[in-house]
Order: structure tokens, then C-alpha cells, then sequence
């Protein structure tokens, strides 16, 4: 049919941030492309890549290879690569992967559109890794809490990307390399994306950083992100707030006064300790202790006792023993993290830490992950087990895949509650008060009462 839309698909790795890129790029290129399902659908395959870990990274050579294939039996298909692996080698990607057509980098998603026309009018293959100073304003409105299946988002959580980023030099991480120093965007740009996806329904704002709670300090005059909490929580229409993530060295008594005590801001706090050993933070350069780790946790659950708290942890980081390893095990007895984030330590090249000596071997990494894992695992069971019984508010936001009958959305506390209802009595958005009646491995059940 003349006219109609082709197919794009786009595959994402890594953070929330490299998913929030993901549903720029769907904006940016609907007027010309329709999402689809698989990489044999599209007419443009774009790969959003992180450099975080090795996997991923592996993953994308992996990926190009079956792309070559899949060109050689679809003329005029086109493959991008971006995110933080093409901030990283550029133009080295080309030279790997022949079937790329252009690579861009963390700081130039407008300019795809002007690549694929390239392209399409002969050029040979583009690179555009070029740094950005000034914050990259692109459409609003890509708010689909679901990359996996674009286009059929309902709207009902909205991510908005408050700054781009990081001033933290962790030995072990990249991001600052690639998505360079912390660049905060004008608060009201922020309210302003708020506002219009209140519009479209969104009934709770995801904030998104590389270190969140350092939002502002960049900017003149100088805002706090305790702030920008309170003036977003005052726009009619945003029921939830939740963000991702903290950095224990910059949180505050007021940030701890803030999450306790703002009704609108979910009791559930993602703080990445990596670590239970003071040894280990100090040679990772994370600039706080398990002392100042825990004085936090208390602060909060002091205030809001069932205040979940989630985790990331690194295994095996060079020059970790295995009294390290159990100070971590430790760390997780006595904050009991309702989850954790749990990676065996892979060195970056042009970090730090890549330079460092490694004492273990990789099945020792392992091992350690295996048992550090395992002892998560009791431990959210444990936790899950305590709501049953309660009854809760729990944010609809979708439909049950494997049950048409039921519905799914998540409590304050973040976990996910399933509950059977008919569909003229729920719908998505509502805030249904739902007694808990079972827990699954990650999830829970209910029965819904009001809606309301």
C-alpha cells in the first residue's frame, strides 16, 4: 500500500536509561516507521547497546552476525547501533560489523532521522558519537511503559528522564565515559512532561538519573531534587512517584524527611550498595561506608517500617577475600533487602578497575554469585510472605498476559499483585484496595474490593 509506515524494531539492553532511550527513538521515527514484534518484520533494526558488562557487549557482536544473514535476504534493510557501546567504539563498530549502516551515540537520537536518509541517498556507513553540552530536547509524549511491545503501552506509568549522566567515578563503571559529566534538565521542561503525561493518563512518574539525587546541582540557581520532588507531587493528576536510582553519598536527612513523609512518593527506595565491605567500596571509590549505608536504612524504616528497599551488588571485584564476600552476605542479614541486582564483576576496558589484579577465578565468581543469590531468594520469600493478609492499594497498569480474566499493577512498595476481576469492573489506571491472599516466587495475589 502506498504510503504505509515501515517496520521497525529495536532491541534494548542495559539500564532504565537505555530503555527510556528505546521509547525516544519509537517517537522520534513513528512518523515513518511502525513498531514490530521481530528483527524478520522490520524493514530497520536498531540495537541499543551497554557497556556496563561484558555480556551485553557480546551480545551485540552475536546480534550483528545474525543481522548480516538477514540483510543478505531483505534488500534495503537497514541496521543502526547506539547507546553505550557506540558512545564507546564508534567508529570501530563498522569496522566489526559489516552489516551496520550507522552508528550514534547516548547524545544524538535526534539525529537519526537524517542517518537513515543518508543512507537510503548513498552515503557510505555514518558514525555520529558527537559529546553534547546543552540538554537534547526531543518529542514528548513516549511514555510506554512497555519497550518490549511498543505502541501498546497504556500510559499509565510514565518515565521522564530528569538528567543525563554522572559526576561519580566508581572504578568499575563506564557510564561516565559514555554518557558523560551530569547535565540536570530545566525543572520546568521536567513539570512541563509531567503535566502532558497527566493528559495521557499516566497516573505515576518514574524519574530517571544516573544518580538521581544529585538532580540540580548543576544548575544556577541550584535546585534540589527534594524540590523537584515536592513540585511535582503538586501537579493535579500524578498519583505515584517512584525514581531510579540514589546514591547513598548524597542523601540527606531531607531527602530521608522527604520519601517518609510525602504521600506521593512510593515507600520503596533502589540504593545500590555493591558492596558490604568497606575494603571493597573504598578500592570501587563509591565514597561511603557500610556505617553511612546503614544509618540511611535505618533513618528510613525508623519512619516507614514496611519500606522496601532494593539493591545492586557486585561479586568477585578485584582484590575481594572471602571475609569481603561474607561482609556482604552479612550486609543483606541485616538490612534484608526485599531484592537485589546481583552481577559477577567483569572488567571495562578504560576503567580503573580493569587495571586491577584479580585474586579469584571466574568459577569462584560464580560460586559466591550462586550464594549470594541464593540467600536473596530466602530472603524476598520472607519478605513476600509478610503481605499476606494485608490489604493494600495496588496501581493497575496492565492486563494479566497469561489470564484475560485478571488484571496486574504494582503496590507503593513496588511488587506485583495479580488479582482476578471482571473487565467492566477494573481498569487500567485504577487504584484498586486488593487483600493479599497468596505469594508467588516474585509476585503476589489477591482479591480486589472498591475501586476507586
Amino acid at each position: 500500500m502506498t504510503g504505509e509506515k515501515q517496520g521497525v524494531y529495536i532491541r534494548t539492553y542495559g539500564c532504565q536509561m537505555n530503555e527510556h532511550d528505546t521509547r525516544k527513538l519509537y517517537k522520534i521515527l513513528e512518523k515513518d516507521y511502525r513498531p514490530v514484534d521481530t528483527p524478520e518484520k522490520a524493514d530497520l533494526v536498531l540495537i541499543n547497546t551497554c557497556s556496563v558488562r561484558e555480556k551485553p557487549e557480546q551480545k551485540l557482536y552475536s546480534l550483528l552476525g545474525q543481522m548480516k544473514e538477514l540483510k543478505a535476504t531483505k534488500p534495503g534493510m537497514m541496521v543502526g547501533v547506539c547507546g553505550c557501546v557506540a558512545q564507546q567504539e564508534g567508529r570501530e563498530i563498522l569496522k566489526k560489523g559489516r552489516s551496520v549502516d550507522f552508528v550514534f551515540g547516548t547524545h544524538n537520537l535526534s539525529l537519526v532521522p537524517s542517518l537513515i536518509q543518508l543512507r537510503k541517498n548513498g552515503a557510505p556507513p555514518q558514525v555520529a558519537v558527537n559529546y553534547r553540552e546543552d540538554w537534547e530536547e526531543l518529542p514528548l509524549g513516549f511514555a510506554d511503559p512497555d519497550p518490549a511491545q511498543p505502541g501498546k503501552g497504556n500510559h499509565v506509568t510514565a518515565f521522564i528522564s530528569i538528567s543525563r549522566g554522572c559526576n561519580k567515578s566508581c572504578t568499575y563503571c563506564i557510564v561516565p565515559t559514555t554518557r558523560g559529566p551530569e547535565v540536570s534538565r530545566d525543572i520546568a521542561e521536567i513539570e512541563r512532561e509531567v503535566r502532558i503525561a497527566v493528559h495521557r493518563g499516566s497516573r505515576e512518574i518514574v524519574l530517571l538519573g544516573q544518580t538521581v539525587n544529585s538532580y540540580g546541582l548543576d544548575l544556577s540557581p541550584r535546585v534540589s531534587f527534594v524540590r523537584l520532588l515536592d513540585r511535582i507531587s503538586a501537579i493535579d493528576g500524578v498519583e505515584r512517584i517512584r525514581f531510579t536510582s540514589p546514591h547513598p553519598q548524597e542523601v540527606r536527612e531531607d531527602f530521608i524527611e522527604c520519601v517518609s513523609t510525602n504521600p506521593k512518593v512510593c515507600r520503596h527506595i533502589h540504593m545500590p550498595l555493591q558492596s558490604g565491605s568497606d575494603r571493597i567500596l573504598k578500592l570501587m571509590n563509591r565514597n561511603y561506608r557500610r556505617s553511612k549505608y546503614l544509618k540511611i536504612i535505618e533513618g528510613l524504616k525508623a519512619r516507614v517500617p514496611d519500606m522496601a528497599i532494593t539493591t545492586d551488588f557486585i561479586v568477585g571485584f578485584p582484590g575481594e577475600t572471602e571475609e569481603d564476600f561474607q561482609q556482604s552476605l552479612e550486609m543483606m542479614d541485616i538490612v534484608q533487602f526485599d531484592m537485589s541486582y546481583s552481577f559477577a564483576f567483569s572488567p571495562r576496558p578504560g576503567t580503573p578497575a580493569a587495571l586491577m589484579k584479580e585474586l579469584i577465578t571466574q568459577e569462584e565468581k560464580f560460586h559466591r554469585l550462586h550464594l549470594l543469590q541464593a540467600k536473596q531468594e530466602k530472603i524476598m520469600a520472607d519478605r513476600l510472605g509478610l503481605w499476606v493478609g494485608k490489604t493494600v492499594d495496588v496501581l493497575v497498569d496492565s492486563p494479566n498476559r497469561l489470564d484475560e480474566a485478571s488484571f496486574q499493577g504494582r503496590i507503593s512498595q513496588n511488587y506485583i499483585v495479580s488479582f482476578s476481576a471482571p473487565h467492566e469492573g477494573v481498569s487500567l489506571g485504577a487504584i484498586v484496595p486488593t487483600t493479599i491472599t497468596a505469594q508467588k516466587r516474585y509476585t503476589l495475589c489477591g482479591e480486589p474490593s472498591l475501586v476507586r
